[in-house]
This record gives structure tokens, sequence and C-alpha cells, in this order.
């Protein structure tokens, strides 16, 4: 009987959890608008910052790749809303001491919902903190503790403007490159 109730109970929860999976859509996760991000999980839709190239960009979108990479690319409409993509330009190598390798690579991706996520409390998110960029002070940045996704933020609005997906903390170090925010 006790094996009959365990089972019982294993295969609700598997439903449940089913369930909530097929209902948000793959996003069972989901608070208040922001995707739960472990660590180095800064990829949109399979092109990872400086990893992916603009070939990958190409393949992703189903379009034609263009062999001279700018320093950006977009927005494209999307599935969702509309992408836009930067890349870590030769200049930029060599401010960054980053290889020559890595020119034409990924450096951020931003992503903007349509329709936009919805209204989110100012206070702190649990696993971002907020960044504020003294430049413009019409937005604010949550960025997540490894650095790989930052929500701008509208202020007086609290509205999600732009998902950011950009190199992770390491990744950055790595780069001899100093930000508390965004690229």
């Amino acid at each position: 009987m006790a094996k009959l109730f365990y089972r019982f109970g294993f295969a609700l929860v598997l439903g449940a959890t089913a369930f909530i999976f097929m209902a948000t859509g793959g996003q069972g996760n989901r608070r208040a608008g922001f995707a739960a991000t472990p660590a180095g999980r800064n990829a949109w839709r399979g092109i990872t910052p400086l990893q992916s190239t603009s070939a990958d960009v190409a393949r992703a979108l189903s379009i034609t790749a263009d062999s001279n990479v700018a320093e950006s690319d977009g927005p494209f409409k999307v599935d969702g809303g509309e992408v836009t993509f930067y890349y870590l330009t030769a200049d930029q190598a060599k401010l960054y001491h980053a290889s020559p390798s890595m020119v034409g690579r990924v450096f951020s991706i931003y992503f903007k919902r349509n329709p936009p996520l919805e209204r989110i409390a100012s206070q702190s998110i649990k696993g971002f903190k907020r960044c504020i960029d003294d430049m413009d002070k019409r937005y604010y940045y949550l960025v997540s503790m490894d650095g790989g996704l930052a929500y701008q933020v509208r202020r007086g609005g609290d509205e999600i403007e732009y998902e950011i997906y950009q190199p992770v903390r390491a990744d950055i170090q790595k780069l001899k490159l100093n930000t508390a925010c965004v690229f």
C-alpha cells in the first residue's frame, strides 16, 4: 500500500511539474518576468557573447552572412520582439587586450520584447543587483551576479526596455575590462 502511495505521489508531482512547464511555455521558473540565470547562462537563442560569430547569428536568424562584420547588426524582427547584436571590433580587441581571433565575435545582445515584460518592482530581485549608469539617468540596470544577463529598466515606470546578454564576469576579467553595469 505504501509503495502505491509513493508512486501516486511521485506521478502527481511529475504531472504538476509538466503542467507548469507547458502552461508557462517552458518558463516555469520565472519570477516577475525574470528568467532564472544559472552561472554562465548568458545566451540568447543559442548565441553566446564571446563565443558566437556573425556567421552563427546569420544561421540562427536564417539570413545571409555578411563578409564584413560591422560594429552592430540589427535590429531584426524575431519571434517575441526585436534583437540587435554588437560585435567585438579590432579597436576594442586592442583596448581590451583580447586576442585578434576574438574580432567579429558577438560581444553583447540587446533583445526588446514585444509585448514588453511586465512592470517590475524596483526593489532588489534575487540574484540581481541594481546598477546605475551615471551617463544616462533615464535608465537603471538589474545585472545578474555573474554579469551575463542584465535588464535595462526605464526609471519612473520601472518597465523593462531591453534584456541584455553580455560576457559573464569571468570573461570580462580576462579582457582587462572594468564595468559594473552593461556594455
